[in-house]
Order: C-alpha cells, then structure tokens, then sequence
C-alpha cells in the first residue's frame, strides 16, 4: 500500500469512527512504514545532518530529534504525524505546501522539523535554565540545568511550551506534560548519543542510496 493510500485510508477510518478518533485520528494505521532497515537509517542520518546544515541548526541536536521520534524511520503517528519527525499535517499549510503528502518526502520532513526546531530555539531565554527543577522533569529523571536545545526539543514536542516558560513566574511549577518531560530526557540522550558517535567515527555520516 502507498504511503499516499496509507494516509487516505487512515483517515477514512477516522472519519468513521466518530468522535472518539478526534484526538487519535490514524491510530488503526499508524506505526513504522517498513522493516527496521539500518542502511535505510544511515542514510536519513546523512540526510537529517546536511539539512541541518543548510537551515542552520546543530545537525547532532536534528538527528536526536529524528531519533527520539521514531528512530529515524518512515512512521505515521496516531494523530496522523508523518516522517521520521512526525510533523502534523497542518504543517503543510504554514509552509505552503500542496499537499500534506508531501511531508512524507524525508527531505521537505526534515526541513520542516528542522523549521519548527529553529523557532522554538530562537525563543529561549537564559531564566529558562531553572526549568531543570521542574516538577514533572525531575520526576521523569532530569537533574541538573535545562540546556536550549532540549528546551527547544521540548517546544517540539509541546507546541504550548515557549508561552508556559515566558509567563511562569516559578518554572518549577509549569505543568509540562509527563510524556513531554520523558521526551526531553530521551532527547538529551539521544543527542548525547549522536554526538558520541561522532566523535567516535571522526566526523558526520555519508550520504548512500537508500
């Protein structure tokens, strides 16, 4: 079945189910769009690090992304996420693309992870740091500081978060969601991770034919 097919289908499904697929509209479809192919994986890491490059984002922190996302494999989300960046269909609109289909290009998917990385990052503020003891992160395992690309990874995956951190007046008690919390956690590892391996594989993977 075509990723195109895939997403029709997936949405007809949710249409037939009623309000309880509001929330979780491709829940019946979604998951990853293929075997766990490692070959496939080291060429989206190449890919992910030159469109970093070009859009002006730390490719390690855009390869953790991808990782703590979906492993950086061709995946549709619950909510109908597409790519290796689950980027939500109305995405589309705001970059003017024809159709949401389009964002299961890795390419224009990375760009636009890469995009909506770029503002979250540009919206921090040094105060931002103290969010390291807040309630639900410490609870999901962080200690120490929030870093700016976590916090943006953050915003990634909680749209509401540069507005929550803007008005708190005690970051401590920002209610992040806890699968949010658990999401910056496993992003600070994943960058971690890729930053590790750079230094262990002397410099940033080749791009292959997939």
């Amino acid at each position: 079945m075509t990723r195109a097919v895939l997403f029709a289908t997936a949405l007809a499904l949710a249409s037939r189910a009623g309000a309880a697929a509001v929330s979780e509209p491709c829940a019946k479809a979604s998951g990853a769009q293929g075997p766990d192919d490692p070959e496939l994986r080291e060429w989206l890491r190449a890919l992910v690090h030159q469109v970093a490059r070009e859009e002006g984002v730390d490719p390690y922190a855009l390869e953790a992304l991808g990782m703590t996302e979906t492993t950086l494999q061709p995946a549709l989300g619950r909510s109908c996420e597409l790519g290796p960046f689950q980027v939500m269909p109305w995405w589309a609109g705001i970059f003017r693309l024809d159709s949401p289909l389009l964002l299961w290009d890795p390419r224009i998917n990375a760009i636009a992870a890469a995009r909506i990385y770029k503002a979250a990052w540009r919206r921090w503020e040094a105060r931002f740091s103290r969010a390291g003891r807040n309630r639900a992160l410490r609870a999901a395992g962080w200690r120490g500081p929030l870093d700016r690309e976590t916090f943006a990874a953050l915003a990634y995956n909680w749209g509401k978060a540069p507005r929550a951190f803007a008005q708190a007046a005690d970051l401590r008690l920002v209610a992040i969601p806890a699968s949010t919390a658990s999401y910056a956690l496993r992003f600070k590892l994943a960058l971690r991770e890729a930053r590790e391996r750079a230094r262990a594989d002397n410099g940033t993977p080749r791009a292959r034919s997939p």
